[in-house]
């Protein structure tokens, strides 16, 4: 998969090994090699079509070859802000990535069988959590808020209204995290 992405001519322009936006950049394992993972900037390969108006899309879809056509993907949006963005917005920048890079525009890539995933990860990782920095990453943070969560129903039903995303027959979150988090690794 790696070695299609680079070979691919329309995403030439868009690879990158550093992943990395809006200041904030996410930290790669030091044991993975340039042939082993690429980064693909999702929102630059639609910027750069140069369409009246280019649809929301995230800010990188990361391949990560874990051995023997198996593969890892994150799917990230980075956000260097005080607040976070509204939850419409980012469900739109996901759904583009997902719903028409990976299974439209490039599914010869992304949809073939040939290709196995070991997981796909989605993340919006932003640095409007200040206090969860503290703890190192926002699972951490989250664990310590969960009780004041559980008594709050406004924040249960958000949770039940998150969207969730289809992918060659298996459902994912998106989940929140801090900067250098996640780490770009080899799933085995």
């Amino acid at each position: 998969m790696i070695q299609r992405i680079e070979k691919e001519k329309k995403l030439k322009k868009v690879l990158s090994r550093t992943i990395e936006d809006e200041g904030i950049k996410i930290e790669v394992d030091s044991k993975l090699r340039f042939s082993e993972y690429v980064g693909i900037k999702v929102d630059d390969y639609y910027n750069g079509l140069h369409d009246a108006a280019p649809p929301k899309s995230v800010d990188f879809v990361v391949a990560v070859d874990c051995e023997c056509d198996w593969y890892t993907l994150y799917i990230l949006e980075l956000k260097n802000v005080k607040r976070t963005t509204k939850a419409k917005d980012i469900q739109e920048k996901f759904d583009t990535a997902i719903n028409q890079f990976m299974k439209k525009d490039f599914s010869d890539i992304f949809m073939q069988d040939r290709f196995k995933y070991k997981d796909i990860k989605l993340y919006l990782v932003t640095t409007s959590y200040k206090k969860a920095e503290q703890y190192g990453c926002f699972e951490k943070y989250q664990n310590i808020r969960k009780r004041i969560k559980e008594r709050d129903t406004l924040y249960s039903d958000s949770l039940l209204s998150q969207k969730p995303y289809e992918f060659r027959g298996r459902y994912y979150r998106i989940e929140r995290e801090i900067p250098p988090n996640p780490i770009i690794k080899k799933i085995l």
